[in-house]
């Protein structure tokens, strides 16, 4: 059995730290690494190849929007295209946590920290999703009931899908800005310096 015994006072020599020499006495929380330390170092290839990809993405999502709510009448293209959108926009948030795994924030378990940095790039494409489904699945369901599904004008002449057409795309512009911003604020070094963090 190990017992740990009050420092006496009699004698001030410095010890190394609790940590530093593995005392099994000493406390196991995580910390964030020691302000002294170099900074963390990221494969640029690795970094670029990830934000190309987002940017892909978002070109395609952009496309898409361009032609899904003019030029298809039909269901299954309509249904493939929702599929798409929805699908795009859980890759570019993947793509994205993965760029922040390597943040001394992730790493040293900072998640609120992290959360808070980009909350509202967040909130904005929880609102994009929510809406590029409202918009399709009500372009789905007037495709019914609309006899010439090629006329496109036919659509917008339902008060609550023109409105879901305006808000979706609107939205869509902050949704592709923030994600790009996102990914510039990731590649900002202080988020790979512990000691821009240690009073945050």
């Amino acid at each position: 059995a190990i017992a740990c015994r009050p420092a006496r006072r009699q004698a001030r020599v410095h010890r190394p730290s609790a940590r530093a020499s593995g005392d099994p006495c000493s406390s196991r929380r995580g910390t964030m690494p020691s302000s002294a330390g170099p900074e963390h170092t990221v494969s640029r290839a690795s970094f670029v190849g990830k934000v190309a990809a987002a940017y892909g993405l978002l070109l395609t999502d952009a496309a898409l929007n361009a032609i899904a709510d003019t030029q298809l009448g039909s269901f299954e293209l309509v249904v493939f295209v929702l599929f798409l959108q929805v699908l795009i926009r859980f890759l570019v948030l993947m793509l994205l946590f993965l760029l922040s795994t390597s943040t001394v924030l992730f790493q040293a378990g900072m998640l609120d920290v992290l959360l808070r940095q980009f909350s509202n790039t967040l909130s904005v494409t929880l609102a994009s999703l929510l809406l590029v489904l409202g918009a399709r699945v009500y372009r789905i369901v007037l495709l019914l009931f609309i006899s010439d599904s090629s006329d496109s004008a036919a659509f917008f002449q339902s008060e609550g899908y023109y409105a879901l057409y305006v808000l979706h795309n609107v939205v869509a512009l902050p949704y592709y800005g923030l994600t790009v911003g996102a990914s510039f604020r990731l590649s900002d070094p202080r988020f790979y310096d512990p000691r821009a963090w240690r009073r945050t």
